[in-house]
């Protein structure tokens, strides 16, 4: 299948690298010229491709890439399905379906959950949202990184968008909460390895156990998920929030690990590009 990505940052490197592994035909552009990038545009890019992987930062990249000068939507084959990973507010899926149909394609949203590890061993869960027969037709590309996982057609677009975001905040406190146990401990003159033994028998689990190499060496370069990623995710969730009716209010635990990611992201030139598991850094 003749595929084209757009966006080579870490999730689509890793996409771009799959497909090609399955015998798929891609062509890749970026918005900075990498070497696997094969196309000057996304226009360019996406020339011929029967499907469109679109895997940047946030909504206004997303826009940009689809609708922008020399974009998708200038270029592409009418009827060619754009299949959308990059983690939306609903409002911004909704608004991007609409127009990416009326330019002539088909649109499907497709955020996941996991990162590039997960890609590499193509055990990702897919969160698809738009018209079932465009899933049908993503099939044979998100089989590409998800073979091992699931992919759940949520329902209309929005769904998937607004499902990421539940899980990203989820995400997010528990790395709040992640800090605060690391810095009770080293207040309470622990050792830190205890802690995190005692941490991996709780609730907090299944993070610690994924990112327990980190912690121990307190290595965070080569990010799996960016403290820039989570602060942009964790800024969705809130402004969703505020966007929302009066019955859904204020998320206290929401916007309290933005403003950690915030401040960690911060802290010194670079900290945004670590990895999330950075908010947990020894003292």
């Amino acid at each position: 299948m003749k595929v084209a990505v757009c966006g080579l940052g870490r999730m689509g490197a890793a996409f771009a690298a799959a497909l090609t592994a399955d015998g798929h035909e891609v062509s890749a552009w970026n918005r900075t010229p990498k070497p696997e990038s094969t196309a000057a545009t996304p226009a360019e890019a996406v020339r011929d491709a029967e499907a469109v992987v679109v895997m940047v930062f946030d909504g206004p990249a997303a826009d940009a890439v689809l609708l922008g000068p020399h974009g998708v939507a200038s270029g592409a084959c009418p009827g060619a399905l754009v299949i959308n990973a990059t983690t939306l507010a609903p409002a911004e899926a909704r608004r991007l379906d609409s127009e990416v149909r009326a330019a002539g394609l088909r649109y499907l949203e497709a955020p996941v959950l996991g990162s590039v590890p997960a890609v590499r061993k193509a055990a990702l869960h897919v969160l698809t949202a738009g018209d079932e027969d465009d899933a049908r037709a993503a099939e044979p590309v998100l089989l590409s990184w998800s073979r091992e996982g699931s992919r759940r057609h949520t329902g209309p677009v929005g769904t998937a968008a607004g499902l990421k975001l539940i899980a990203n905040l989820t995400l997010g406190t528990a790395m709040g909460a992640l800090h605060d146990a690391v810095q009770l401990g080293a207040e309470l003159e622990l050792p830190r390895a205890q802690v995190l033994d005692i941490l991996q028998m709780g609730p907090l689990g299944h993070v610690v156990g994924r990112k327990r190499e980190r912690l121990d060496h307190d290595a965070y370069d080569d990010a799996d998920f960016t403290v820039d990623g989570l602060v942009k995710d964790l800024g969705l969730v809130v402004s969703v929030a505020e966007g929302a009716s009066a019955a859904t209010g204020v998320l206290p635990m929401a916007e309290a690990a933005a403003d950690l990611a915030r401040r960690a992201a911060a802290r010194a030139e670079g900290a945004g590009s670590l990895d999330m598991s950075s908010l947990a850094r020894t003292p």
